[in-house]
């Protein structure tokens, strides 16, 4: 077991009820134990479950990018270009 104040620790806590929840985090979070200082957190499933859906989206993206050979520093240059065309066309 290691127990040097480099070594980081993690638990994970359960509570049955929301009020014993907040009350740990309220009382908890800052309290030292060993000359170690706890940080204690919500875990919040949602913000969990979009980052999930963004790194698979940029999964999905980048398999698509390497099929069909997209290489994205040339699609910006093609865009400024575009824009260009478009915003003198205008004047």
């Amino acid at each position: 077991m290691a127990n040097t104040p480099e070594t980081p620790g993690t638990a994970f806590v359960v509570y049955e009820d929301i009020f014993d929840a907040k009350n740990a985090c309220d009382h908890l979070s800052g309290f030292n134990v060993c000359g170690r200082y706890l940080v204690v957190l919500y875990y919040q499933s949602n913000k969990a479950f979009k980052k999930w859906m963004l790194r698979r989206s940029k999964q999905k993206l980048d398999r698509v990018k390497t099929k069909y050979n997209i290489n994205t520093e040339e699609k910006k240059k093609l865009n400024i270009n575009i824009y260009i065309i478009i915003f003198i066309s205008l004047l």
